[in-house]
Formats: C-alpha cells, sequence, structure tokens
C-alpha cells in the first residue's frame, strides 16, 4: 500500500471515529422521549388483547401477533439505544425511563444476545449508581437460567409442583444469601416462603364443601 493509499485509509477511519459520536448525540438527546413513545406503542396494542379468548379466535390472535411485532421492535430500538448510549441512566434520563427500558427488557426475555446486551449495559449503569442494582440482579440470574447456569442472586423460582415454587440452581447459598443483603434482598427461605404463601392464597386454597 502506498503512501496516499495509506493516508486515505487513515482520513477514513478518524472521519468515521468523528462522526460517530455526532450521529449518536440526536440519538441519545432523545433517549428518554424514545422510550416513552415505545410504552405508548405497546400499551395501545396490549389493550385491545383479550387475554381469556379462544385459542381459534381470529381477532385475539391478530392482535395478539401485533403486540408481538410491537414488542420485537421496541426491543431492536432499546438494543440500538443501549449500543449508542449504554442503559438509560437516573441522573440524566430519569427514573421513568429506566423503568421504562426495564419494561422492554422484560418483553424479549427470550432474546439471549439482547439479554446479554441489557445485563452488560446494566452492570456499568450500575458501577456507578445510576442503575437499580435489583434490575441488574433480575436480569443476570434470568439470563444465568436461560443459559444453564447457576444464578448470583437467587431471584429466580419455578413451580416443582401444582403449590410450590423453589429456586433455580444457585451457585452457592451461603455466598447468595451474602449478595442478598448487600442488596436489601430478604433471606432465601424467607422469600421462598412468601411467594409459596401467595401461590397457595391464589390458586391453591382450599376448595369449601
Amino acid at each position: 500500500m502506498g503512501s496516499r493509499s495509506r493516508f486515505n485509509v487513515l482520513v477514513s477511519l478518524l472521519a468515521a471515529a468523528l462522526a460517530a459520536p455526532a450521529c449518536a448525540a440526536p440519538l441519545c438527546a432523545s433517549y428518554a422521549e424514545q422510550l416513552a413513545a415505545m410504552e405508548v406503542a405497546a400499551e395501545a396494542v396490549r389493550s385491545q388483547v383479550d387475554y381469556l379468548a379462544a385459542p381459534d379466535d381470529p381477532v385475539a390472535a391478530r392482535h395478539l401477533a401485533q403486540l408481538e411485532l410491537v414488542e420485537r421492535d421496541n426491543g431492536e430500538r432499546l438494543g440500538a439505544l443501549l449500543a449508542a448510549c449504554g442503559w438509560p441512566r437516573r441522573s440524566s434520563e430519569g427514573v421513568d425511563a429506566a423503568r421504562r427500558a426495564w419494561l422492554v427488557a422484560q418483553q424479549r426475555s427470550d432474546d439471549l444476545p439482547f439479554q446479554r446486551q441489557v445485563v452488560r449495559q446494566l452492570e456499568l449503569a450500575a458501577l456507578d449508581g445510576e442503575a437499580s442494582v435489583i434490575h441488574l440482579a433480575t436480569a443476570s440470574d434470568r439470563l444465568a437460567v436461560k443459559e444453564g447456569r447457576p444464578q448470583r442472586y437467587g431471584t429466580q423460582l419455578r413451580q416443582v409442583d401444582g403449590c410450590a415454587w423453589d429456586y433455580y440452581p444457585l451457585d452457592d447459598p451461603e455466598h447468595v444469601e451474602a449478595r442478598r443483603k448487600r442488596l436489601g434482598l430478604p433471606p432465601l427461605e424467607s422469600h421462598k416462603r412468601a411467594i409459596n404463601e401467595m401461590v397457595i392464597q391464589e390458586n391453591c386454597a382450599p376448595q369449601k364443601n
């Protein structure tokens, strides 16, 4: 490669590096507004969904398909925002923006590449005190369960029979307890007992004669 060619390549790389922040700036400046628009779009479609409709109801099926499209689009839009701007910070984008980003992330829990991106950006923001550590713990555990790994915080439970729930595998119960305590979460046994009491009260109460 000649000197002029090398110079042209360096100029192109420099131009790309300088252009990237300029392109990302408008995107990040409207971060909170974009998240609000995502929430409105999803709720507008979700309000039409009849979750009690018969499986072969064509109208209900169409609304569910529309909701899936909106949620997938929201996930893709959030993924682009995460790549350009990181997780929405409470000090700049606000608590509502972080909540809305979290809701979008929940709607795409089976998209593992996206969930890895969510966990990575939550970790970075949480280090600065700009993201919820509970959100980080939940997202981290959910991803671990999906990938077949033990969870670090004990936020994910599974149904083991009709009226009992227990934890997915934990990496080390004693260390999990210590991590939960640092986050202000209740002990594992207390949390599991509360979940099971709620399930029994709602779904498994003894039938009256």
